[in-house]
């Protein structure tokens, strides 16, 4: 079937030849072919408002679908930099530990050293080095 209005006056025609004769006047089958054609309008311009809003929402959808996959991105980048930072986070701290064992073992010495060169009397040390030669 064809919406066309020329179809839809055709039909009118046909159905105005099979009526025989019935009580239907030409008035009646204008009005009818009138409403007809303006329901056909109503649906083409539905069909087109419809068409309209599924493009719409086709282009939304691409829109929201390219957003996500650029947010994807940028959450992949992030995780990949916080591994990263972990890393360096986990490599630093274990640097951080050997620093501070270095620094326990020269506070140790330097202690030792107070303890030999400050705290004892010359003539001890001197004696403990000269019978440390011989």
């Amino acid at each position: 079937m064809n919406g066309t209005p020329g179809a839809l006056k055709e039909r009118s025609e046909h159905a105005k030849q099979a009526a025989n004769g019935h009580a239907l006047t030409d008035l009646q089958y204008k009005q009818i072919n009138e409403k007809l054609e303006q329901i056909c309008h109503y649906l083409k311009d539905e069909i087109e408002s419809k068409k309209q809003t599924i493009q719409e929402q086709r282009n939304e959808i691409e829109r929201l679908q390219n957003e996500m996959n650029n947010k994807t991105t940028v959450i992949n980048n992030l995780q990949q930099q916080l591994q990263y930072s972990s890393q360096n986070t986990e490599g630093h701290r274990q640097l951080i530990n050997k620093l501070l064992n270095d620094i326990e073992h020269y506070q140790n010495d330097i202690d030792w050293y107070k303890r030999t060169y400050e705290r004892r009397s010359i003539w001890g040390v001197l004696k403990e080095k000269l019978t440390k030669r011989t």
